[in-house]
Order: structure tokens, then C-alpha cells, then sequence
């Protein structure tokens, strides 16, 4: 490749990534701004003063302490049931002969295809029936039901591409299926188990729509609606809401960058069938 064809294919990619990333700044520069200036300003960045005290403005409104802690029980307890009812389902699928193995196996995958907004009436009525409704068990069951298709796939690929000799080996020094499980193959899966977490701690820390269904006991909700609430008043203000947004999605910039060097690895290891 020549020098002119390596300089415009950079080219190319640091355009894409400042369109990528325009969005997030426009968020912090918006978050920085006077009300009025957010919409009647085409800069990027405050022209004059920068409004540092709207975060503490947020944080105050917010109740940020009382919506994190809420998101944080949800999150970790989808997390905790999603990377240990999955991984031995995944097992299960990859190891062990059973009837109707594959037939499952692809029903699983299916789900995949079934937008989750279609189910949720059928889910509010049974969560009624059950008497979760209103509760952390409501929101946590459909979060760790919704990403099965996606980790029993990983897993169960990831298991799969292991020598099967480990497992013939432990069975033959006696070792049964869960300690077969929880010694060998989950410390060689960190990471499935890094993308998977950064995969559904997205999505169970943004989810939005599932607690406004579930949720009607303001002391249970979540932190995308706190922020939500921010723009209760007559007017909106850009940017209390841009302010509200950025403090919501640190704890997320923060797992990710913790797992990074595990997610490709993780997503390329899953996907290839071995």
C-alpha cells in the first residue's frame, strides 16, 4: 500500500471516529453551557463562562446515591445470575449428550430474533400473576432472561473449542460435572465471562423501558429514570439533562475500560464454532 493510500485510509478512520464520538461531545459541551445557550449556539463548547456548578446541581436533584445503589442491586444480581445459570446450561449443551441437545440448542438461538418490547405485556401480566411487580426480582428475572441466547451461545462455543481431553481426563480422576465446571473450564473462560459482563452490564445499566413498566414505587427506580425525571419542568434544560446523562454513564466507561482487553478476545474466541 502506498504512502497516499495509507495517509487517506487514517484519514478516513479519524473522521469516523470524531462522527463517533461528536455525539458524547456535544454532551459534555452542552452539559457545560447556560440554558439558553445549548440550542442558540452552533460551538461545540462554551464561548464564555463554563457552568461547572450544574453538575452539582444534578447531583442534588438527582438523589443519585438512592437511584445508583437501585441500579447497582439490579445490575449485579443480573450479572451474577447470567454468567452462573448460563455457563452451566452452555456446559450442558457442549459436554453432555442428552435427547434433543441441538433441537434446544437452536430454540435458545431463536430467542435472539424476538424483539423484547413484543413480550412485554405478556410479562407485565405474569409478574402480576406471580406479585413481583414493583419489585427487584421483577426487573432482574427478564434482564437475565433476555441475554440467555447470547451467553449460552458464547459458552457454549468457548467450552466446545477446549481440548475435550481436559474433560475425559477429570472424569476419569473421579471429578463430577460441577467440579469439572467450576475448576477447569470457568478459569479457562475469563474471557467469555469479561464480554458477557460488559456486554449485559450495558444493557441492564441503560435499560429504560423495562423498569418504567415494572416500576411504579419511585424509591425503586433506577438511574436512566432519574435522569428521566430531570425534564419534569416546563422547560427543557439541555443541559441538566446532558449533565444527568454523563454522570449516569461513568460507572459503564468505567467497567468497560476495566474489561477491554478481554471483550474482543472474548466475542472472536465465542463466536468461531469449534
Amino acid at each position: 500500500m502506498t504512502k497516499a493510500k495509507t495517509g487517506a485510509l487514517y484519514g478516513l478512520l479519524l473522521l469516523w471516529s470524531f462522527l463517533c464520538l461528536y455525539p458524547l461531545l456535544w454532551m459534555v459541551g452542552a452539559s457545560l453551557k447556560a440554558p439558553m445557550d445549548v440550542m442558540s449556539t452552533f460551538s461545540l463548547f462554551p464561548q464564555g463562562k463554563w457552568h461547572w456548578e450544574t453538575y452539582a446541581e444534578v447531583w442534588n436533584r438527582l438523589n443519585f446515591f438512592s437511584y445508583f445503589w437501585n441500579s447497582v442491586i439490579v445490575t449485579l444480581s443480573t450479572l451474577i445470575g447470567i454468567n452462573v445459570l448460563y455457563s452451566m446450561a452452555a456446559f450442558a449443551f457442549a459436554k453432555l449428550r442428552f435427547p434433543g441437545n441441538n433441537a434446544l440448542f437452536v430454540l435458545f438461538l431463536g430467542m435472539m430474533f424476538v424483539p423484547g418490547i413484543t413480550v412485554m405485556v405478556p410479562l407485565y401480566l405474569t409478574e402480576n400473576y406471580l406479585g413481583i411487580l414493583n419489585t427487584y426480582i421483577g426487573l432482574i428475572l427478564p434482564s437475565i432472561n433476555g441475554a440467555a441466547p447470547m451467553a449460552i451461545f458464547l459458552f457454549r462455543n468457548y467450552f466446545r473449542s477446549i481440548p475435550h481431553e481436559l474433560f475425559e481426563s477429570a472424569k476419569m480422576e473421579g471429578a463430577g460435572i460441577m467440579r469439572t465446571l467450576l475448576q477447569i473450564y470457568l478459569p479457562l473462560s475469563v474471557p467469555i465471562l469479561a464480554t458477557l459482563t460488559a456486554i449485559n452490564f450495558l444493557g441492564s445499566w441503560n435499560s429504560l423501558i423495562l423498569p418504567m413498566v415494572i416500576l411504579s414505587d419511585q424509591s425503586l427506580f433506577t438511574l436512566p429514570i432519574g435522569v428521566m425525571l430531570l425534564d419534569s419542568g416546563v422547560f427543557r434544560q439541555w443541559n441538566v439533562l446532558m449533565a444527568g446523562a454523563l454522570i449516569s454513564i461513568v460507572p459503564i466507561l468505567l467497567c468497560f475500560g476495566f474489561l477491554q482487553k478481554y471483550y474482543i478476545r472474548g466475542l472472536s474466541a465465542g463466536a468461531v464454532k469449534a
